[in-house]
């Protein structure tokens, strides 16, 4: 599956990018739970990730920041990066499908 994300660096470099967006997002409105759990999420994520970690199969299931963007932040601008992750998240330390160079 693609994501647009090719290399951990470019994971990294959203991700880092992401989360201050869903940051300053929560600032401007601080009662937003969708976005708090995305926050949230996104911290841990950012955690257990440092120096190109593999999240177990058990963190990915805990993961479902994909899943908010696309019911609770679908028109906002930061929803595409989300999507990117959550989808390079999910497909990260899978072998590639048959076929595939």
């Amino acid at each position: 599956m693609s994501t647009g994300i090719t290399t951990f660096a470019e994971f990294d470099a959203l991700l880092a990018t992401t989360r201050a967006e869903c940051a300053a997002m929560l600032r401007r409105e601080p009662g937003d739970g969708a976005i708090a759990s995305v926050v949230r999420q996104l911290d841990a994520l950012q955690a257990t990730t440092r120096d190109g970690r593999c999240p177990s199969q058990q963190e990915k299931d805990g993961y479902n920041f994909g899943l908010i963007a696309s019911r609770e932040l679908d028109n906002y601008p930061v929803a595409d990066a989300l999507y990117a992750l959550a989808s390079y998240v999910i497909w990260w330390g899978e072998p590639p499908p048959r076929g595939a160079a």
